[in-house]
């Protein structure tokens, strides 16, 4: 939370300190006109602008009433203090301590001669009263009785209108309380014109009214919030709270409300007390569900107890009875409000988000209880501020849960910001992928392709195979079934025949050590005996291993080592002889094979020393390869009637495989090049490395 929202709470806590004092000040602009020995002098007061409170000193006469006309005002009687109840006059019998019994109050009151009307504010009296004015009865409330049977307690406010006339006036009130554990008079009697105290009575009916609707309509406004979001609790509690306090003021104070409700005396005093019981616990359960980590559920558990005990008091109790235990009750709420200012402390002490906030209306609205508790124990305070203190808190709670919605908007713009980041790439992955999937799909066609080709090497590979096998058995047989049977009978004709069968004997023989061989280079199961070899040693050896078969066909015949700023003798190759020599072979006998007298073979060797390889190149002007079969050529089972993928010409499909099992096995690499009638280039490289010449 940013810092300047943390001066917000203690503006708003001044603001209504400030409304507060107001409250407090009197309406009077003349705030010390006071009652003295029951005699009020109000001839100066502008009293058609701005009533008075009579306050001050009046006349009380214990257990004496007019009605019962035993009651003389000039007998015995003592000044006690108006507003106060009657529990706290000491000149009185000791039974007025518990708040019964019943009394006679009389102030005599002067004011500015005149022909015009004055009214008479007369405020909630527990639990009965009767009012006289120059000796006219003018209202009630409840039956004045003697004792409990004879009286009926009723709590009602009333405007009294009279004739001011000469300003000499004699207000009488009889007071009785046999149900209640406070007696007497102890709220303001308000005496001005007839506009201005009903300006006063507007202004406070308003003052409940608006306090009671805002209670209600926001307490019924966070129980919905409850049921739409279960997970947010407090809203409940919070919402509970709000109803109790709302129903508190229907039946405190003035209870203008009441007048228009069924309600009786007894019912008012239950439902002021059940709020006392359960409002504690609401308020903490709040505290708790809004910061669980720092509230207490043990204390939880321990409220609960409590006030359900205290509710059912209420219940089953009459008024007299757990009225005379309001300490019982100030004592609950005071202990659950400390429970729940040291919980937000621990959460502002651990930087909970919007927890100073709680804090200040917590402690507003604990305030605005400690003086309705001061007032009802008549030490000091102004009556009624709980529902004040509550409203504060409530905007306290407003300013939360508009800061939670804006937070939570605030996340929403970023989810939804991300959402259309994610969005956009999630385009562009799509694309991506589609193009991955395109290449993917080109990919597995021509695996696809190059199986199906793989396949149809293979099967003809195998017939090949078979043709070459059979081919020769095939004439051997023949043969021998013709010298069985004496159709060669001549000793030279059948040692013709005879060469023939060990002719196509020695070809089954090669055919079968090539497919052997390259099972065996294909499972790395072949031994390679490498040596170090000197490249112009090398080349000599392979010249006059070749030379003589070569030229003898009529083909000329050229190996040599090609110009290279390196002198050959300091060249040297990790090689098996054996196997490059079978190597070579397969290559040079295959281009034989497809060339004609005239034609040349070239074998050349160039070493780079860039590369730090040898170059090695078999050049022929034979017929050529065609450009078709020049990719697969070195493939296992590639087999072309034109192709040079044979060993010595045996056609057997598998003689290049072989020769690039073992380039690839001394880490070197084998590529062809050719023109279809005018030759082929065959090109081996192979790491080389240079050293000193040995002398």
């Amino acid at each position: 939370m940013h810092r300047s929202f943390l001066y917000i709470p203690f503006a708003a806590a001044l603001l209504v300190l400030l409304v507060l004092q107001g409250c407090a000040a009197p309406l009077s602009g003349k705030p010390y006109q006071h009652a003295v020995q029951g005699e009020m002098d109000l001839r100066d007061a502008d009293l058609e602008r701005e009533p008075v409170k009579l306050q001050g000193e009046w006349r009380f006469y214990p257990y004496r009433l007019l009605e019962s006309q035993s009651l003389s005002l000039d007998e015995l009687y003592q000044h006690v203090e108006v507003p106060g109840s009657w529990n706290s006059y000491l000149e009185t019998n000791s039974s007025f301590k518990s708040g019964l019994g019943y009394g006679t109050y009389v102030l005599r009151f002067q004011t500015h001669p005149g022909d015009y009307i004055l009214s008479l504010r007369v405020p909630n009296i527990s639990s009965s009263y009767k009012l006289w004015i120059d000796g006219k009865p003018m209202a009630f409330g409840g039956v004045v009785g003697t004792d409990k049977a004879s009286s009926e307690p009723d709590q009602l406010r009333d405007i009294v209108p009279f004739y001011n006339g000469d300003g000499e006036h004699e207000l009488i009130v009889e007071v009785s309380n046999f149900f209640h554990r406070r007696g007497g008079i102890w709220t303001d009697f308000y005496l001005g014109g007839v506009d201005a105290v009903n300006d006063i009575q507007t202004i406070e009916a308003a003052e409940q009214m608006g306090l009671f609707g805002s209670l209600f309509m926001i307490g019924f406004y966070h129980i919905g919030l409850f049921v739409l979001r279960r997970q947010e609790r407090f809203t409940l509690y919070f919402g509970l709270l709000c109803l109790l306090i709302a129903l508190r003021i229907v039946v405190v104070g003035d209870v203008f409300i009441m007048q228009w409700l069924p309600v009786s005396w007894e019912t008012s005093h239950k439902i002021e007390y059940i709020s006392f019981s359960l409002s504690p616990l609401f308020g903490y359960l709040y505290v708790y569900f809004l910061f669980p980590a720092d509230a207490s559920k043990r204390i939880v558990r321990l409220l609960a107890v409590g006030s359900s005990l205290l509710f059912l008091f209420v219940l089953l109790a009459p008024v007299e009875t757990f009225s005379r235990q309001l300490w019982l009750f100030q004592s609950f709420v005071i202990m659950t409000g400390l429970f729940a200012l040291i919980a937000l402390v621990l959460s502002v002490k651990r930087r909970r988000a919007g927890s100073l906030i709680v804090l200040t209306g917590m402690f507003v609205f604990i305030l605005s209880v400690i003086n309705d508790v001061s007032f009802y124990n008549e030490w000091f305070g102004i009556s009624d501020m709980i529902p004040a203190g509550l409203f504060f808190f409530i905007m306290m709670q407003a300013f939360i849960i508009s800061n939670r919605f804006s937070h939570a908007l605030h996340k929403v713009e970023e989810v939804s910001d991300e959402l259309k980041s994610l969005n956009l790439q999630l385009e562009e992955r799509i694309a991506e992928r589609t193009q991955e999937l395109l290449q993917t799909n080109e990919a597995l066609e021509k695996s696809y392709e190059e199986l199906e080709r793989q396949e149809g090497s293979r099967r003809r590979l195998l017939t090949n195979i078979s043709h070459d096998l059979r081919t020769p058995m095939t004439l051997i047989q023949g043969y021998l079934e013709a010298m069985q049977d004496g159709v060669i009978k001549d000793r030279q004709e059948q040692e013709h025949y005879v060469r023939i069968m060990l002719d196509k004997l020695n070809g089954l023989n090669r055919l079968i050590s090539d497919l052997f061989e390259l099972s065996k280079l294909e499972a790395g199961q072949v031994s390679f005996h490498h040596n170090l070899v000197r490249l112009d040693d090398w080349v000599e050896q392979l010249r006059g291993y070749y030379m003589v078969d070569i030229e003898g066909r009529d083909i000329r015949f050229r190996c040599e080592l090609l110009d290279t700023s390196t002198q050959p003798s300091a060249v040297w190759l990790w090689i098996d002889e054996f196997r490059m020599k079978q190597t070579l072979s397969n290559l040079v006998y295959n281009a034989l094979t497809h060339m004609s007298p005239d034609d040349e073979l070239a074998l050349t060797f160039r070493y780079d020393q860039q590369q730090a390889t040898v170059e090695v190149k078999v050049a022929d002007t034979g017929s050529g390869i065609p450009q078709e079969d020049l990719p697969h050529i070195f493939e296992r089972f590639y087999k072309n009637d034109k192709s040079r993928n044979s060993a010595q010409g045996s056609g057997s499909g598998i003689g290049l495989a072989i020769v690039k099992e073992i380039i690839d096995a001394h880490r070197g690499s084998i590529a062809a090049e050719s023109i279809l009638g005018a030759g082929s280039v065959f090109t081996i490289t192979l790491p080389a490395e240079v050293k000193e010449v040995l002398k």
